[in-house]
């Protein structure tokens, strides 16, 4: 295969989405390295576990939206909730929406417009929802260059235009294009994302129907490990916009796929080595002490209770750092798998110092080649 591969995948001034195999090799050799041996990463099992609850909350991160995973969970169990009806909406939209798509897998104008349908429910604005049409939009979008209302904008696809391009869509879903192995399949994910967004067919919940619409090409494919790359985006949303613009620009995607591939395999490194800290721990961690473990890991520069809770708020509702800490550091500390590397010179409260939070260096046993991303000496010295 030459160095670059022209997709048939139009762009509106005629040239066509493509991109630089050479480039992205060792990535994608990379990333098929690193799952060569964790076979647990490519079942039903792990995909399941990923999506719900931690996708649903990364899906709706990157769109601004910071929920945290108890509420996420009351939501779905039908709990009482101090959220208003939209925000519980968007909650549980991805919720029907991911039950939709591991229930149907033909993906095509009909079950597309049913899974927005689902996303969209009751949290499009009066003007979205009366000009939308069978299928798509019925008038013009405006595309932020980013999540800021400061940015910058893009005009959206013309209305007229969209049966079109929305059409090569679903012609480059159900060809054999770029299916050699299950990364091609992966990167062929990448592209109807990235396209789906492109050609911005709705009005509102694009950028999550394109993500879902991402995963669901996956689950049909059985591509398990793959489906964590909301994840991977929430954690660098800046590359993420900049990228797509630079790829609107140029039709030339080589730069977005390469930040998917290395975004998904810090993600999958992440999963590997909280597996390996809770099987050398032998205890069970819940679902938000395994998110302030991956804070932990993620984190850059300084690992103190303030820096940790600094992360946490960027990512859920606003707390304290003397609530944070009680409530999702001390746990983790309290089984051995957090330790105290000493105490600074400023204080979380008027009677409590800050302290340095590090891995507990004895239940530390992982291949270094697995976990290259993550640079984890800085937390176990």
């Amino acid at each position: 295969m030459g160095k670059y591969q022209m997709l048939n995948l139009e762009t509106e001034n005629g040239n066509h989405i493509h991109l630089n195999n050479e480039v992205l090799k060792q990535y994608k050799d990379e990333l098929l390295e690193f799952l060569n041996d964790e076979d647990y990463m490519k079942t039903l099992k792990f995909a399941k576990s990923v999506i719900m609850n931690q996708e649903i909350k990364s899906n709706n991160n990157i769109e601004g939206i910071n929920d945290d995973l108890s509420i996420i969970d009351e939501i779905i169990k039908r709990k009482k909730s101090s959220l208003c009806l939209e925000d519980r909406k968007r909650i549980i939209n991805l919720y029907k929406g991911y039950k939709y798509i591991f229930e149907h897998k033909n993906i095509n104008k009909e079950s597309l417009r049913q899974l927005y349908s689902i996303l969209s429910d009751g949290i499009l604005n009066e003007y979205d929802a009366k000009n939308m049409g069978d299928y798509y939009r019925n008038g013009p979008v405006y595309i932020l260059k980013g999540i800021c209302l400061t940015n910058d904008c893009f005009m959206g696809m013309d209305k007229d235009k969209i049966e079109y391009f929305m059409n090569q869509f679903f012609e480059f879903i159900n060809s054999k294009d770029m299916e050699d192995s299950e990364i091609d399949i992966f990167i062929k994910s990448q592209v109807m994302h990235f396209y789906f967004v492109y050609i911005h067919p709705y009005f509102d919940v694009n950028g999550r129907t394109s993500r879902t619409v991402s995963m669901w090409y996956l689950l049909n494919n059985k591509n398990y490990p793959y489906v964590i790359f909301n994840r991977a985006i929430s954690f660098a949303k800046s590359e993420y916009e900049k990228n797509i613009v630079k790829g609107r620009a140029y039709g030339d995607i080589t730069l977005f796929l390469k930040y998917m591939l290395i975004s998904v395999e810090k993600e999958l490194e992440k999963q590997y080595l909280i597996k390996q800290i809770i099987d050398k721990s032998g205890v069970n961690i819940s679902s938000e002490e395994n998110e302030m473990l991956e804070y932990l890991i993620t984190i850059k520069g300084n690992t103190t209770v303030k820096d940790l809770a600094v992360m946490y708020n960027n990512y859920n509702m606003h707390q304290r750092p003397k609530v944070i800490f009680e409530e999702k550091i001390l746990p983790l500390m309290d089984k051995s798998i957090l330790v105290n590397k000493g105490y600074t010179k400023s204080f979380i409260t008027s009677t409590m110092p800050n302290m340095n939070i590090g891995l507990n260096p004895d239940i530390i046993d992982v291949n270094p080649e697995k976990i290259k991303h993550l640079q984890i000496d800085r937390l176990i010295k």
